[in-house]
């Protein structure tokens, strides 16, 4: 992994456990270095080529911030992973590591008004018969849970990931029998959780739905599937 994908995995990190937050600095380079163990002039690169990817912000004689503009980050993550080919276990993992903080986030911060979205969102997927539009409404339940999180860049992560497996999503729900009403119980019981604003269980539920979803057949995706 070269040095500016260090220091993106790094800043993404910072912001993923809230450690840092946009339009805040970076920290120093010589701080930077220690964490990543590289040389300063390294990091001096590195920092040049996240700025020309828009994603930090040099102001001289003040420090390196994280812009405004988070979605950039996405963009660059975008780009880099669909270069691959994955496997269906690989981004359902990491929607076990991202969910299920995120279902934790919600049900700590859910409004009554949040309340309302979530509650749509499980009404307009549970009434869908196609395959595809039950899939687009169960990204959409999934991504009000993250909006509920009240983390831009949470939201920003799940949108990539799930973005990726849409298609291995559609093909589980056609292979497996019943999935689909499984699929609809999982959901009902992390809204549950949610409506009732218990973390624990919140996190507990998400994690369940998704090792459902991970016993499913382990599809190779690459960027010409998420295409199509």
């Amino acid at each position: 992994m070269s040095v500016p994908d260090i220091v993106f995995e790094k800043v993404c990190a910072l912001i993923a456990d809230g450690s840092l937050k946009k339009g805040e600095r970076l920290p120093a380079e010589r701080k930077l270095a220690e964490i990543l163990g590289v040389s300063r002039p390294s990091i001096r690169e590195a920092i040049r080529t996240l700025e020309t990817l828009g994603m930090i912000d040099t102001r001289l004689g003040s420090g390196s911030y994280l812009t405004d503009d988070v979605a950039s980050f996405t963009k660059y993550f975008v780009k880099r992973q669909t270069s691959k080919k994955y496997k269906l276990l690989e981004i359902m993992e990491s929607r076990k590591v991202l969910e299920c903080e995120i279902a934790y986030l919600a049900a700590q911060r859910i409004s009554p008004a949040d309340k309302v979205a979530l509650t749509k969102a499980l009404e307009d997927m549970v009434e869908q018969e196609d395959v595809d539009l039950f899939s687009r409404k169960d990204f959409v339940f999934h991504e009000v849970i993250a909006i509920t999180s009240n983390n831009f860049f949470l939201l920003e992560m799940l949108k990539t990931v799930r973005e990726l497996m849409f298609e291995a999503n559609k093909q589980l729900i056609i292979t497996r029998p019943g999935q689909k009403q499984t699929a609809i119980n999982h959901h009902r019981r992390i809204y549950d959780a949610l409506m009732d604003e218990d973390p624990e269980r919140a996190r507990q539920e998400m994690l369940l739905h998704i090792e459902n979803v991970i016993q499913g057949p382990d599809v190779m995706l690459t960027k010409n599937d998420h295409d199509e």
